[in-house]
């Protein structure tokens, strides 16, 4: 089972985050640190899976350790104005700890890497210099014994990065025969050092975000990098080539979008950007920026030529999906942000609306030219933010899903309310079933509910999942809908018998959003925790097959 992407091994111990892992050099055994809530660093059997024995990390907060490469017994902790050497004594088994002289010097040290040879740690710290620490120690001793060696600070860099050393890393150069260190700082920047921390001219490189994580790759001719940004890189060891592998938003994914009649592109919005990806490739093909807003809602026009945003300043912002250069501007769509959005009528004419739902619980039509925007009306009876919003397929109703516990169906021709549903809850997403015979909703009471949509009376309630729904999306004969919710589970039903008939497991927080692909060869969740996932849709006669014949 070992490498066919199967768990090999669970174990629970700390009592809540894990703040940094390593494994021995013959990687029989697994070091693993806790958070603040224990701090106790504990030593696991890789093979039984059973914690050995563990101690307190220190007196105040550790943060990250290392095995040395020559011992199966020792292992190096850093965190909160401590430097740690630990010695394992697997026959009892119990931990003995050093603690290292630091003199004066007192930091918080955020990273840590030991040269081959054992002799000496570099630690990265807040302060954005390097620590060179020389980690030789006594054998386990008596304690009536006086310790003879102890691990003692040798050097600090005189230079100081830009938010902190965050990721470090030793190797040998080839080309000298000798240790460099390599330092990758907050502010994005690489640089070289030598074993006496001072800089080494011309190895120096930026990359965009924050350097999180840097490794010599096994082929040894250049590193992987992530960042803060979500930004995994190829570098050469010589710093002078970088190359983008993977991206991925840094923060919450709000919404998911598939162009009409594309399933090789979708567009998410996120923090910051909006961005357009290869579903193929699985590959970022544009990135479409906005500093220190959020794009809370995105969809893409019915001819592809715009990409249409609401934000959190309350403006509705419209991109060229070829270029993302800005097409137009809504100033003050809304007073607050702008949560939902909906397209009625095609853009190939002129004029085409735009309906946009604010968090002050306004619904506003817009009419669209190449030329102008100008408001047509704006409706106001919800009381809570507008969650959702969606069209019927003649653009003469539309019906809006809010936080106040109400649905409003809209006519789009007189714009005035048709009818409105109520319920103790607060609606996250609302569609139309294809025949536009009934409606469905889903919100925090963790039900599904069917309405009619001509008397708005409930028909039918079930039971969505352990946490509260957060999305749904139905495809276009009805048969079959997805949902998404705070369970973090993505759920295929069948909808006339209100059953779940398959179940994919794989985000790590809350569900925002779910799509069916316009070929219906595969489904789109995203979430808040930033992933984007690619499910495989499974054949609908392999879906009603699960479902025995008396039930359907």
């Amino acid at each position: 089972m070992i490498g066919s992407k199967c768990l090999i091994r669970r174990m629970r111990q700390h009592l809540s985050k894990v703040q940094d892992v390593s494994f021995s050099c013959r990687d029989d055994f697994l070091a693993s640190l806790g958070s603040q809530d224990d701090n106790a660093i504990i030593i696991w059997s890789v093979i039984s899976g059973e914690a050995l024995c563990g101690a307190p990390a220190g007196s105040d907060s550790a943060v990250c350790c290392k095995w040395l490469h020559g011992r199966n017994d020792r292992i190096v902790t850093a965190g909160y104005y401590h430097v740690r050497v630990w010695q394992v004594d697997f026959s009892l088994p119990k931990l003995h700890v050093m603690d290292a002289k630091l003199g004066s010097v007192r930091r918080i040290f955020t990273s840590i890497d030991i040269q081959t040879d054992d002799q000496f740690a570099y630690f990265g710290t807040t302060t954005g210099d390097v620590i060179k620490v020389k980690i030789d120690r006594d054998e386990i001793r008596f304690h009536s014994d006086p310790d003879t060696i102890i691990p003692v600070m040798a050097a600090c860099s005189k230079d100081r990065f830009v938010k902190g050393i965050r990721a470090i890393t030793c190797l040998l150069n080839p080309s000298t025969g000798k240790i460099n260190i390599v330092a990758g700082a907050g502010d994005g920047v690489i640089i070289y050092l030598n074993t006496q921390l001072q800089t080494v001219a011309g190895y120096k490189t930026q990359l965009k975000g924050g350097i999180t994580s840097l490794f010599l790759h096994p082929d040894q001719n250049q590193f992987v990098v992530g960042t803060d940004q979500c930004n995994r890189y190829e570098l050469s060891r010589d710093l002078q080539s970088a190359v983008l592998k993977t991206s991925c938003h840094s923060g919450p994914v709000n919404d998911v979008a598939f162009p009409n009649g594309c399933a090789d592109l979708i567009i998410t919005s996120s923090q910051g950007d909006i961005r357009v990806w290869n579903i193929k490739l699985k590959q970022e093909l544009l990135r479409i920026q906005v500093p220190n807003l959020e794009c809370l809602s995105c969809l893409v026009s019915p001819t592809g030529s715009s990409i249409v945003s609401g934000w959190d300043d309350g403006k509705i912002r419209a991109f060229y999906p070829e270029t993302g250069r800005m097409k137009f501007i809504i100033p003050n769509a809304h007073t607050e942000k702008v949560t939902a959005l909906a397209i009625a009528d095609s853009d190939a004419k002129s004029p085409w609306r735009i309906i946009s739902g604010g968090a002050e619980g306004r619904v506003r039509v817009w009419n669209c030219t190449s030329t102008h925007q100008i408001m047509v009306t704006s409706l106001k009876e919800h009381r809570g933010p507008i969650n959702a919003l969606k069209v019927n397929k003649d653009s003469t109703q539309c019906i809006s899903a809010s936080s106040d516990g109400s649905c409003i169906i809209w006519d789009l021709i007189r714009y005035v309310r048709i009818i409105a549903l109520f319920e103790p809850n607060v609606f996250e997403s609302v569609l139309y079933h294809p025949d536009e015979s009934q409606i469905l909703t889903c919100g925090t009471n963790h039900k599904i509910s069917y309405w009619d949509s001509t008397d708005a009376e409930a028909i039918r309630v079930i039971e969505g999942g352990d946490g509260f729904m957060t999305s749904i999306d139905i495809e276009p004969e009805g048969e079959f809908f997805i949902s998404g919710s705070e369970d973090k589970l993505v759920k295929i039903w069948l909808y006339d018998e209100g059953l779940p008939v398959a179940i994919g497991r794989g985000h790590s927080g809350l569900i925002k959003s779910v799509k069916f692909s316009p070929d219906l060869k595969s489904i789109v969740s995203v979430a808040a925790t930033g992933e984007i996932i690619f499910w495989e849709l499974p054949k609908f006669d392999e879906l009603r097959s699960i479902v025995p014949a008396d039930l359907r």
